[in-house]
């Protein structure tokens, strides 16, 4: 558990610090979570680095089908 509130707080550090945007961490996430091939190969660091290389293109979360239990409320029928 204490791992998971340190991880945490370096993303929110990271974030302020402008180290990585909050498109990096939920495009990290995302695909983290809906277990997506290419991640595999990847920690969190390397994900950064290979997106800011445009190895990953770009995300955005509204179009995103894995992601649409986050984002149904914000998407207008």
């Amino acid at each position: 558990m204490e791992n998971a509130f340190a991880a945490g707080e370096k993303d929110a550090q990271d974030a302020i610090s402008g180290k990585v945007t909050i498109d990096d961490l939920i495009h990290y996430h995302a695909m983290k979570k809906s277990g997506n091939q290419a991640m595999r190969s990847h920690t969190y660091e390397s994900f950064i680095e290979a997106r800011k290389n445009g190895e990953f293109g770009d995300y955005d979360i509204m179009q995103d089908k894995f992601m649409r239990k986050y984002t149904k409320n914000f998407i207008q029928n």
